[in-house]
């Protein structure tokens, strides 16, 4: 058998430069394709960590309200000993140190650094010096007026007016959770845990909202609606925006 010329060993062996520009345009065609989609369940798993982290914390309150005479966590600066934080870390990781709260030094990677493996953080967290992962509504303290009492005085479960529409705990840049400090990290809705216990999802305030309820917006207004009072009235007496 006569052994293949030069020429045919040639076209058996390698390919030709339009098939090689084929070939990368295809894979250029398909990285195209494929990374948006892999970025996209990178932050679908994200928002479902969020979403599960946040359904534990509701647990915990649930127990500490059981275990509290119905009284809902303490939310004050002021109580450090009492801040609910600690109180439902003692719950969640009783075998664990409780962290300093706020940890030191009060920044955006130390909170990071001290939370990450725990339920108090979600992994939507902006990295920024400022950002947190939850905070929690401080209209749940009795009030005076619109001042928070001090030292804190939480309300009982029993007095909020309908747990299942008034805030507790979602999405913020800081441990309280005020109007100014919702961020809307799931794909521009913010993930909320209602009294009773349940998470929800809500469009963030819009201060020319009409009916924020209707639109499953949060309240622009924190000191005039159920959704963060939980109570009808002001200690005052005034009626409150039932949500």
């Amino acid at each position: 058998m006569r052994p293949a010329s030069r020429s045919s060993r040639s076209a058996l062996s390698g390919f030709t430069l339009v098939e090689l520009l084929t070939v990368v345009a295809i894979i250029g065609v398909l990285a195209g394709i494929l990374i948006p989609v892999l970025g996209s369940v990178r932050k679908t798993a994200r928002i479902s960590a969020s979403l599960s982290n946040l359904r534990q914390l509701g647990t915990a309150v649930q127990i500490f309200v059981a275990e509290n005479k119905k009284k809902l966590p303490v939310n004050s600066p002021g109580s450090p000993d009492y801040y609910w934080y600690r109180e439902l870390w003692e719950i969640l990781y009783p075998d664990r140190p409780r962290p300093a709260v706020p940890p030191t030094p009060d920044t955006g990677d130390r909170y990071a650094e001290v939370f990450k493996d725990t339920v108090f953080y979600t992994p939507l967290m902006e990295s920024d010096a400022q950002a947190r992962s939850f905070g929690f509504n401080p209209a749940l303290n009795m009030f005076a007026g619109t001042i928070p009492a001090t030292p804190a005085n939480p309300l009982r479960i029993d007095e909020v007016l309908n747990p299942a529409r008034t805030l507790m705990i979602g999405d913020s840049k800081r441990m309280d959770m005020h109007v100014s400090a919702i961020m809307p990290r799931n794909n521009g809705r913010v993930h909320c845990l209602l009294v009773d216990g349940h998470v929800a999802s809500y469009l963030p305030p819009d201060p020319r909202s009409v009916n924020p309820a209707a639109e499953g917006r949060i309240p622009s207004d924190g000191n005039r609606s159920t959704f963060w009072r939980g109570v009808e009235r002001t200690t005052g007496g005034a009626p409150l925006i039932i949500y």
